[in-house]
């Protein structure tokens, strides 16, 4: 076998032995052999131009996928054309063992080629069509119209709150910028980033730039991002305040690689912010200063009207008897008007103290309390012959003082504002409140009156104390409901009833102080005044200092 291929190479081109295809056979016409030789030449010809605008092809399109299935395919059909090629050649030269050959190596590289069909068939048969391709280009059209579409809607919505977006490259110090940024620091927009401590912190005031960078540090190394306030000063030497707020972004290995985040610029805010702690700062002093005339005038007003009644009642002693009958009425009229001027400037004096103190909260027992109240009110409830009746009261936080002085003035009023002929009926109890139910019940939520720096309360874990205080009294009409709690406000006449108008603005007042709402309701018969308080005040003072502390 080797010698017979040995012998086969070595004579490869010998062409003795065989005669040309012309001298084979008698039938052979120049007719039949032209057409012959040129169906040959022809089928060797588009052979050897396929393959060569195949290897065209692959040299302009690198970047085509099968690119050796392309090659093994050419190789194939050059193969196949060198054999018809040979063919005809064989008319004059008879090569029967270069064609032999040429034959053997076709076969070869065809099976080569089948191979590499049948092993990249199915990933080929999983390629999208022309068609396919087509209708996704136009697929990824419309969804990058959209997205250009929501870019442009986003740009514009950073414009209008002036907020920019950013991302910032650690290990490059490179920082990429939204159009908006660029107009916020009053610069031109550049496509390529930004270097953060050549072309950014230049436009930070120096007495800002260690804060800035410190802050940053410490939301690197906690992997936690602060956000955070700083001012920036533009080409055109405006300063703004700018507030940041970010993420930070850690790999795999926990390394903290970028931040991104947003900045905005703040300083309408920032300075109507000033403007308003200026005017608030301004109207405290004002308001202190009215406190303070309102006390100094009533303590005042003490003395003199104290030597009016006093001179009043002697000459009520010495000269009564002598006296003319109009003379009796018009000195009662002036001792009644002085006892009225006395007791409003003691009320005024008692709202006063009020809005000026600053209360000190410890633990309190209401019912501890009310008990002293109603030892120091027994004349007037023995002479109304009132039955009070008393539930459980809880220990709260609070001042001793404002609570003794709201019962005296809750229980005052129920047996003031009495049926005439009917026995006063004072009912006062209490219940635990969550906070929760405060912020779900449309009613208690809609009669909370919390202030502004309450809104983050976590309502679910507070407990309240819910005071009800109850009267079988005269009542009030539902349209006065919020009224009654101004200071002066009288609904009934100063003839049938005594009193300032001032007690119940008192009360209003206390239980502010206590971070709590009062309310009263006259839709039943007589009167409820309810009362919701925190049974603790640690949180809300917190919470007071802070905000008063927020800038």
């Amino acid at each position: 076998m080797i010698s017979a291929l040995i012998d086969f190479f070595q004579r490869l081109f010998d062409t003795s032995g065989f005669p040309p295809r012309w001298l084979c056979g008698n039938e052979w016409t120049d007719f039949l052999g032209w057409f012959y030789i040129s169906s040959n030449l022809l089928v060797w010809s588009a052979y050897f131009a396929i393959p060569v605008i195949i290897i065209g092809y692959l040299i302009k399109k690198r970047d085509l996928k099968f690119h050796t299935g392309y090659f093994l395919f050419a190789g194939f059909i050059l193969s196949c054309g060198s054999t018809h090629l040979i063919d005809a050649i064989i008319f004059w030269v008879p090569v029967y063992r270069f064609n032999a050959l040429m034959l053997f190596m076709t076969g070869v590289i065809s099976w080569v080629t089948v191979g590499y069909l049948i092993k990249y068939a199915p990933v080929a048969l999983t390629m999208k069509t022309a068609t396919e391709l087509e209708a996704e280009v136009e697929t990824r059209k419309i969804v990058e119209d959209r997205l250009n579409q929501k870019i442009r809607q986003m740009n514009e919505a950073q414009s209008i709150a002036k907020m920019g977006s950013w991302e910032w490259d650690l290990e490059t110090d490179k920082v990429h910028w939204s159009d908006e940024m660029f107009y916020i620091f009053e610069l031109p927009i550049k496509h390529e980033d930004l270097i953060f401590h050549e072309d950014i912190i230049s436009y930070v005031p120096e007495e800002d730039q260690e804060y800035l960078v410190s802050v940053i540090k410490r939301s690197v190394d906690q992997k936690h991002f602060t956000d955070f306030f700083h001012r920036i000063l533009t080409p055109s030497g405006k300063v703004k305040v700018i507030q940041v707020r970010g993420e930070v972004h850690v790999n795999g290995e926990g390394k903290v690689t970028k931040l991104t985040g947003t900045g905005q610029d703040v300083s309408e805010q920032k300075k109507n912010e000033q403007e308003l702690l200026s005017k608030t700062k301004e109207l405290e002093e004002v308001n202190k200063g009215l406190q303070k005339f309102a006390y100094i005038a009533s303590h005042d007003l003490q003395e003199p009207m104290r030597k009016i009644k006093t001179y009043l009642s002697l000459l009520d002693d010495a000269e009564k008897p002598d006296w003319h009958q109009k003379s009796k009425v018009y000195v009662e009229k002036i001792n009644l008007a002085a006892s009225r001027m006395q007791h409003l400037m003691n009320d005024i004096l008692d709202f006063s103290r009020l809005a000026s103190s600053e209360l000190e909260f410890q633990k309190i027992s209401l019912d501890n309390i009310l008990q002293d109240v109603l030892g120091d009110m027994e004349v007037s409830i023995l002479e109304s012959n009132a039955k009070i009746s008393i539930g459980t009261l809880p220990d709260i936080e609070g001042n001793a003082s404002q609570w003794g002085q709201l019962f005296q003035n809750l229980i005052g009023n129920a047996i003031k504002f009495k049926k005439t002929g009917k026995r006063p009926e004072i009912e006062i109890d209490s219940e635990f409140v969550l906070g929760i139910q405060l912020k779900e019940d449309d009613q208690i939520k809609g009669n909370y009156a919390f202030k502004d720096w309450y809104k983050d309360y976590h309502w679910g874990k507070e407990k309240f104390c819910k005071l009800q205080i109850r009267d079988n009294g005269i009542g009030f009409e539902t349209k006065y409901k919020e009224r009654i709690f101004e200071p002066f406000q009288r609904l009934h006449n100063q003839s049938d009833y005594e009193g300032t108008g001032i007690g119940l603005a008192i009360c209003q007042k206390i239980v502010e102080s206590h971070n709590g709402h009062i309310s009263a309701d006259s839709t039943g018969n007589g009167t409820v005044f309810t009362v919701i308080v925190p049974l603790s005040q640690s949180h809300f003072q917190q919470r007071k200092t802070q905000g008063s502390q927020n800038p």
